[in-house]
């Protein structure tokens, strides 16, 4: 059911131009999605999904966002 309520936001940020990494650890699949400086997710989007719980910063280099998402 978690993952169901995630794809819709994993494609919106693929839209805008987001790039998708899979990655498994402890048994549990995680998404990395990386925000282009170019093409960014608003701010607002952003802070709500965070809020959320939904996505959480992983770490900020150079322009970029890494977000994490556990789906």
């Amino acid at each position: 059911m978690r993952e169901e309520r995630l794809y819709p936001l994993l494609v919106q940020l693929v839209a805008q131009g987001a790039t998708l990494e899979e990655s498994h650890h402890a048994g549990r699949r995680y998404t990395l999605i990386a925000e282009h400086q170019r093409l960014p997710i608003s701010a607002a989007l952003g802070v709500k999904l965070e809020r959320e719980g939904r996505i959480r910063a992983l770490c900020r280099l150079s322009g970029k966002t890494l977000w994490v998402a556990s789906v």
